[in-house]
């Protein structure tokens, strides 16, 4: 059984990192590029990052939605599979 629920536990691990990388990257380099633009312009307002950000979440929410959805569905299957053999196990 143990087997069972860390293989359960290790893929959905894997599928929240494979989701939520693409959103972490993408922010960190807008804030970078956010950040070196207000260094050179000497502006120290810490609120000019925040809508390029969330624009360019949303585009990528919109673009890789469906591939994300998709994931958490062969997830859940596999959850759904397991279910009768982690019953018998215990």
């Amino acid at each position: 059984m143990p087997e069972i629920a860390l293989y359960l536990f290790a893929q959905a691990l894997m599928t929240a990192m494979k989701l939520s990388l693409p959103f972490v990257a993408l922010v960190g380099a807008i804030g970078v590029v956010i950040a070196f633009l207000q260094a050179m312009v000497q502006i120290q307002d810490q609120n000019i990052s925040f809508g390029p950000k969330i624009c360019a979440v949303a585009a990528l929410l919109s673009a890789g939605g469906m591939t994300g959805l998709l994931m958490l569905q062969a997830l859940l299957q596999q959850a759904v599979d397991v279910l009768p053999r982690l019953a018998h196990a215990v």
